[in-house]
């Protein structure tokens, strides 16, 4: 029964991202009751979707056995050059285009350093995630980008059938992403990169071209969450996204998304970037100041890792375990016939 308990706490990791959810809400609920009404949930869903797309976005890089440190700086850059743009020509459009493409190119450039130039993933994106803060900071002059059109601001309050359009967008992320994954050959590539590299390039699979779309799907969230932060916030700030990594990372391990790569789903990191935010959004509730948000991003992310290797290690002893029971029974078994099989003999 434990061994089954635990190996459903491997296999379906979001079975219990939805029960700690679950139970932390009754747990801050109780210690304050402005915290338990519906209010709270949109709330909640409306300020996270920064966190969500780029973790959804994420889970695509660690599921090919990558990391991407660069998402929270390229989300900051791309805002920022959106926001130029915005205000320089009123243009919702261009800048929607400029937001989203300065995220696809970052994100590609990523893709080819780790693929086809051959660095690390963490030390590339480690130095892209300094380049892209570091042409930030050069291009404003530290200064903040403000003065966002309301026009633009007030699509961050618009909605349809009474649901924000950013809960809508989230909605409609997660699902391409499901389809994508589930649905597409490429999609299932990228379980089969994470899983053994080497092996799916035996089997004909495209590695490298692989790593660069995961990279590129990363960016292209970095900057769609580029545009949702100039609608919501209605300014960039010269530290934009600025620690985001972090806690994307740590929400798509929570949801389940394997750093060992080839395991995890759109849903998985979807709640792990929920149970995250509700988390940081109880801190208003519970009167802790803002600044603990990435201590416990960082906390919460090294207790998973830690629990997923305990647990792992616990199921690959008992399997063996399991499996020298099966041997030693068979052994006994052939045993007892070689044995009978002696003494037919020699009664005969």
């Amino acid at each position: 029964m434990k061994r089954r308990f635990l190996n459903i706490f491997v296999k379906r990791p979001e079975i219990f991202t939805i029960i700690i959810i679950a139970v932390y809400f009754i747990i801050i609920g109780t210690v304050n009751n402005d915290f338990m009404n519906f209010d709270t949930i949109i709330r909640i869903l409306f300020n996270g979707t920064m966190l969500f797309v780029l973790t959804i976005g994420m889970s695509s890089v660690i599921i090919t056995k990558n990391i991407d440190v660069s998402v929270g700086s390229l989300m900051g850059l791309a805002a920022t050059m959106g926001g130029t743009v915005l205000n320089l020509t009123g243009n919702m459009f261009l800048a929607i285009i400029t937001t989203l493409g300065v995220g696809i190119l970052g994100g590609f450039i990523n893709g080819i350093g780790v693929s086809y130039l051959g660095v690390t993933a963490i030390i590339m994106t480690l130095g892209t995630m300094a380049v892209f803060r570091g042409l930030l900071i050069t291009y404003t002059g530290g200064k903040w980008i403000q003065n966002v059109p309301e026009s633009f601001t007030n699509l961050a309050k618009a909605e349809f059938l009474g649901i924000n359009l950013s809960i809508w967008l989230t909605i409609v992320i997660v699902v391409a992403f499901m389809v994508f994954f589930s649905m597409f050959k490429v999609g299932r590539y990228f379980y089969a990169v994470g899983n053994n590299a080497e092996g799916a390039k035996m089997q004909g699979i495209a590695v490298k071209p692989i790593v660069v779309t995961a990279f590129t799907i990363s960016g292209l969230c970095a900057g769609i969450a580029g545009v949702v932060y100039i609608a919501q916030i209605g300014a960039v700030p010269n530290l934009a996204g600025s620690g985001m990594e972090t806690q994307a990372i740590a929400a798509a391990v929570i949801g389940g998304v394997s750093l060992s790569g080839g395991r995890g789903n759109a849903i998985g990191a979807l709640l792990g970037a929920i149970l995250l935010q509700t988390v940081n959004y109880s801190l208003v509730y519970l009167k802790v100041p803002g600044y603990w948000n990435d201590f416990i991003s960082g906390f919460m992310l090294l207790a998973i890792i830690v629990l997923s290797s305990v647990i792992q290690n616990y199921l690959k002893r008992e399997k063996e375990r399991f499996l020298d029971a099966q041997i030693r029974t068979e052994y006994f078994k052939t045993k007892k016939l070689l044995e009978a099989g002696a003494q037919g003999s020699d009664a005969k």
